[in-house]
């Protein structure tokens, strides 16, 4: 029996979970956010590197690991064990790459550790919503107030960098929820990054996750993100104009002091504030606030969506009277010198 046709429910859940949370700009901005699925016999789908979840079929776009044995590596290892635990971590995900017959050999998303260790199937997202809390200052505490309404247990990670040093981190906070409230966490927030949502079940692990987004809203009185929308080679989101034409975001907000990863990786040497035409494969930000694309409609979608999140969340974080936390330098420059991110960015479409 095939792959495929042994795994068929399963994958065909995974595809409906990927879509169902890959269709909204509001989830995700271009190949942001990944999902998984754990089988029987202890493999794992998890969407490739560099796609978007949108792209997600039965035989597309996802890699196959043995979960098992990720799982057992991050249970019996500690960080501190390693000189150097990416390095560590990575080496043994791509040990662990299965090559299945009829799908192409992808790279697996660099955070394929931390869903070994999660349930059947896990949505991460970098949410509009979610990252209203997660990128404010006192993430923690707003976490832990919407926590004590919810039926299911939340995590919360302070900021880590994404690879494996985040998987001993998310290991070490579902022991501890686990110790405090008696059940594993369904809801996970990284700081300054985003969320995860896992269920044993496909379609639950998509109702968690709308559901921990719409209480997240709520507690900001947040409104809706906008549709996202082009003409021709120029911006044309409602209202995005008019924020960036306010002073409030420049090149501190946009380039120098990033919310989260995605945004470095999708602004880094594309967008650049001036009033001069953008440079083929580039984009300019002008003192109008009018964003010129040079570059094919997929990459301009990408970096439209991004800078309208990052409005969306900074002025929503505002909105409440709370303080943007931003990204550290050692952060930044972790990931500036990572290859995995270099890679993700290679093919952005």
């Amino acid at each position: 029996m095939s792959f495929f046709s042994e795994n068929q429910q399963a994958l065909k859940d995974f595809v409906r979970m990927s879509q169902a949370v890959g269709a909204r700009a509001d989830y995700v901005q271009g190949g942001g956010g990944n999902t998984s699925v754990k089988f029987p016999d202890g493999k794992m789908a998890i969407k490739a590197s560099g796609f978007k979840l949108s792209d997600i079929q039965e035989s597309e776009a996802y890699a196959v690991l043995d979960a098992a044995a990720l799982r057992e590596f991050y249970n019996a290892h500690e960080a501190s064990e390693f000189e150097d635990v990416e390095k560590a971590g990575s080496e043994r995900a791509k040990e662990l790459i299965v090559a299945v017959e009829g799908l192409k050999a992808l790279r697996p998303s660099v955070e394929a550790g931390f869903h070994s260790i999660l349930d059947t199937f896990v949505a991460h997202s970098h949410s509009v919503y979610a990252n209203l809390a997660a990128c404010s200052a006192n993430a923690r505490e707003i976490v832990a107030e919407i926590a004590k309404d919810t039926p299911y247990a939340i995590g919360f990670v302070p900021y880590t960098n994404p690879g494996a040093k985040l998987t001993f981190s998310i290991r070490d906070e579902i022991r501890a929820v686990e110790r405090a409230t008696g059940k594993k966490p369904s809801v996970i927030f990284m700081q300054n990054h985003g969320v995860i949502a896992t269920h044993a079940d496909a379609d639950e692990c998509v109702r968690i996750h709308d559901d921990i987004n719409a209480r997240v809203k709520a507690y900001f009185s947040a409104k809706d993100y906008p549709q996202i929308e082009l003409n021709g080679n120029f911006s044309a989101t409602k209202g995005l104009k008019e924020r960036l034409a306010s002073g409030r975001f420049g090149e501190e907000e946009l380039l120098k002091n990033p919310l989260y990863p995605d945004q470095m990786v999708f602004f880094a040497d594309t967008l650049f504030l001036t009033d001069e035409a953008p440079a083929p494969g580039k984009a300019s930000l002008k003192s109008d606030g009018t964003v010129e694309y040079n570059m094919d409609a997929g990459k301009a979608v990408v970096i439209e969506e991004t800078l309208a999140a990052i409005v969306y969340i900074i002025d929503g974080i505002e909105a409440k009277g709370f303080t943007v936390s931003t990204m550290s330098g050692a952060a930044q420059q972790f990931i500036s010198g990572w290859e995995s991110e270099k890679y993700r960015k290679s093919l952005v479409r």
